[in-house]
Parts: structure tokens; C-alpha cells; sequence
């Protein structure tokens, strides 16, 4: 073939060789007499020969159709037997021998005409086009897992053609956005309008800096939409230099408000827990200390002193050199019946101030009964010092209970283990010499 677009000597063979080369499968339908002929590549599109059979009828050949192709087959099919079209083209599957499903693009064109103007001779192209719609579907199955995907991560897309000056976003974005689908063209400044005024300085500074860069770069921000509804927004911004369209600023958009409300609430959850976390400790060693404390004079109780003299005395018996000072209150019984529990309650009261307050020395200090009060001191001092220690106890709580109504007095009785005494010996020794001192006419210190 030279420029001057001659084919040589030989047209035909020319042709016959571009259509092979084509891949296409050639087919000559005569309708006034029923003649049908077939090339050789038509044949091999379906896997046939020569030799296989054919089917005779529109029908029989309706029936190797796929049936979901089968009405627009019958439609064109009808329109050439009736001579009433003069080009046909169109797509359908049909079955190969071996049960696969082929795709074939059928192209036609009458090339004989009746008196009437009827088309009566068709010859036409069949071309495979299996590979081709294995690539469409593929391609559709990708954009719609991608379609999902970006509505499922409630993800826009946007492109600005820097050339045109012109904005184009994609259905998600303007859902985000509340920008109605019927808006086009979108103002060159939608974006800027959309953003929150406290990020919109933030976020042109940040813009203008990525654009100069001529790089990626991205974006956290806030967008007020028309409806008043603020969102929070993430945005990834790239360059494509050589796109169809010329250069342009390409985008997506993340709709993170969902996540950033329910990592808020997660937040506020996890304090409440930890605050609630914090009352139960409270609570807690609340309980622990009632449980351990007298709820009047704040000392320990019968049941702390217990696991106090568990820990102390392991075997039952007291270190050898530990004191035990047992203190009752004179005349309690009296005081109360007189004057009334309140004053009653005020008094021992003050009997437990003067205990803590001049027995620093002591390991533990209990309220051991109504007016009574046992202190045990391991510091291994000796019989003189404890009997000071217990009167500086009696003339304190006389100085604290003065206006009370009546004088309050304290005796105390004071014992000391050895190495053969037992715990209950020992407290049995105290309480003889508490009642010594009462004998002796009380706010006294006896020795065992």
C-alpha cells in the first residue's frame, strides 16, 4: 500500500489478509434463500470445524444462547430476516461445544437491497470478545469494592484543575459537605466557604505551603455545612503533574466526626470509670478503716487490735519487755446516767485525745469497750517510765474533761510480759491492776 492509499494488484487478498490479522470471523446470511456461509476464524471463535453440525433454525441457535442474551439476539435477528434494518451491532454469549460461554461482538450490514428496499443479503464480522468483557468485569468489580469501600469510610474525592481554574467533587464529597448534587459549576471557593472561620487561617497557610512544594501534604480541620452541622474533616493532597486534563490537585476527604465523637465518649467513659475506679477505692479503705476504728474516737477497735496482737505474737506470747496499759474511765456509769449519753460521748471523747496525744510512744491504741482503752507499747522500756506515761495519761484527760459538768478521772493498770508470759496472761495482769487502782480510789497508775 503506497500514500497514495493503493492496495496493489491483488484487493482481495489484501483484505482477507487484514481480516485474519483482525482476528475477525466472517459470516454472508443471503435471506431470499436461506444461505448461510462461515469463515474459518468465525468457526474457531467457538471452537467448531467444518464438520460440526449447525444449527438449522433461529431457534436451535436461540437455544446454545446464553439466556440472559437471548431476547436481544431474537430482536436483531428478527429485524434482518425481515429486512427492516441496514447495519446491526450487538453483544451476546454464546455456547461453545464443550459447555464454556464465549463473547462475541456480531457486527453487520446489508449489502442487497429488494424492490421494495428491503434488505435481503447481510454479511457482517464476529469478533471474540471474551478476554475484553473478563477485563470490564474485573474493572467493575474493582470500582464497585472501591465505591464501597470509600462510602463505607464515608471517604470524598476532589480534583482542581490549576489550568482551567475549575473544581470538580465526587457524590461522597458533597454528601460531607451538604452540597447539593444539582450544584454545577461549584464556585471556585466552595472549599474555602465550607471551612470552620477558627481552621480556615490554619489551613490556607498549610495549603499555600503544600502547593509551593509542589508535594503531598495533609490536612486536619472542622467544616461548618450548610445546614449548620460541623464536621471534622481529614484531607491528603497530591500533585499530578501530567494528567489528562493537564496539571491538577487531586484529594480525599476522610469524615472523621463519628470516630472523634466516639473516641470523645470513650474518653469521658474512661473517666467516669476512673472516677468511679477512684470513689470505690475511697469507699473501700472507708470500709477498711470502719472496719478496723472506733466510729467515735477514731481509734482502733477490738478487731484491729486482734490482727494487731496476730502479727505481735505469732506463738500467743508477748515479746518479752512489751507494756500493756489497760485505762478505765471512773465513774462512766454515773457521768452518763446524770447528764446524758451526748456528755457521756464527749468525755471519752477526750479520754482518747489524751491518749493519743501523750502516748506517741504507743504501737497501738485501742477502745477496747464502752470506757475502756488498752495501749501496748514494745519499745521495751522499763515499769517506771510506763507508770509516768499512764499518770501523764490520767492528769490529761482530768485537764481535758474540766466544764464537762463533773471531772472526769482515769485509772490505768499496767503490765509487762516476760518470756514465759502468754498474751492472755499478760492482759489478764493488766486488768487486775486497772482494778487495783479503782480500789485504791481511782485516777491512779497500779503495777501488776
Amino acid at each position: 500500500m503506497d500514500l497514495l492509499g493503493n492496495i496493489g494488484p491483488d484487493p482481495t487478498s489484501y483484505w482477507q489478509a487484514v481480516i485474519t490479522a483482525a482476528g475477525l470471523g466472517v459470516w454472508d446470511y443471503d435471506i431470499t434463500t436461506g444461505e448461510k456461509h462461515y469463515s474459518r476464524r468465525w468457526h474457531e471463535i467457538r471452537d467448531l470445524t467444518s464438520d460440526t453440525p449447525m444449527p438449522q433454525t433461529d431457534e436451535e441457535w436461540y437455544d446454545i444462547v446464553h439466556p440472559d442474551d437471548r431476547a436481544i439476539a431474537r430482536h436483531y435477528t428478527t429485524l434482518i430476516n425481515e429486512g427492516r434494518a441496514d447495519e446491526v451491532s450487538f453483544e451476546y454469549r454464546e455456547k461453545k461445544p464443550n459447555g464454556d460461554w464465549v463473547w462475541i461482538m456480531c457486527r453487520g450490514r446489508a449489502i442487497a437491497h429488494d424492490a421494495a428496499g428491503r434488505a435481503i443479503r447481510f454479511v457482517g464480522v464476529d469478533t471474540d470478545i471474551t478476554a475484553m468483557k473478563k477485563t470490564e468485569d474485573e474493572r467493575a468489580l474493582y470500582a464497585q469494592q472501591l465505591d464501597l469501600a470509600l462510602t463505607v469510610g464515608k471517604i470524598g474525592i476532589w480534583q482542581f484543575n490549576a489550568e482551567t481554574n475549575s473544581v470538580t467533587w465526587d457524590r461522597r464529597l458533597r454528601q460531607i459537605y451538604g452540597i447539593p448534587a444539582d450544584m454545577t459549576p461549584l464556585p471556585r471557593d466552595i472549599w474555602e466557604q465550607s471551612i470552620h472561620p477558627d481552621d480556615l487561617e490554619t489551613v490556607l497557610e498549610k495549603t499555600a505551603w503544600g502547593q509551593s512544594q509542589a508535594q503531598d501534604y495533609d490536612l486536619d480541620y472542622r467544616i461548618i455545612r450548610r445546614d449548620g452541622v460541623i464536621r471534622h474533616i481529614r484531607s491528603r493532597v497530591s500533585l499530578v503533574e501530567h494528567g489528562p486534563s493537564g496539571a491538577s490537585y487531586m484529594g480525599i476527604n476522610w469524615d472523621l466526626t463519628d470516630d472523634i465523637q466516639r473516641n470523645l465518649q470513650l474518653e469521658e467513659a474512661k473517666r467516669e470509670a476512673e472516677e468511679r475506679l477512684y470513689q470505690l477505692s475511697l469507699a473501700h479503705k472507708e470500709l477498711e478503716y470502719l472496719s478496723n476504728h472506733d466510729p467515735l474516737t477514731g481509734l482502733h477497735n477490738r478487731r484491729s487490735l486482734r490482727a494487731y496482737l496476730a502479727e505481735l505474737c505469732p506463738d500467743g506470747r508477748a515479746p518479752d519487755g512489751t507494756g500493756f496499759l489497760l485505762f478505765d474511765v471512773d465513774r462512766f456509769k454515773r457521768v452518763n446516767d446524770r447528764f446524758g449519753h451526748a456528755v457521756g460521748d464527749e468525755m471519752i471523747e477526750c479520754v482518747a485525745r489524751a491518749l493519743t496525744e501523750k502516748l506517741p510512744e504507743a504501737d497501738i491504741i485501742a477502745r477496747t469497750g464502752g470506757d475502756e482503752f488498752l495501749a501496748i507499747i514494745a519499745a521495751g522500756m522499763g515499769y517506771d517510765r510506763m507508770v509516768s506515761l499512764g499518770q501523764g495519761v490520767i492528769d490529761h484527760a482530768r485537764t481535758l474533761t474540766r466544764g464537762q459538768g463533773e471531772e472526769m478521772t482515769v485509772s490505768v493498770g499496767i503490765a509487762m510480759a516476760d518470756a514465759t508470759s502468754s498474751i492472755s496472761d499478760v492482759l489478764t495482769w493488766a486488768d487486775r491492776a486497772m482494778y487495783k487502782a479503782k480500789l485504791m480510789g481511782g485516777a491512779v497508775a497500779a503495777l501488776a
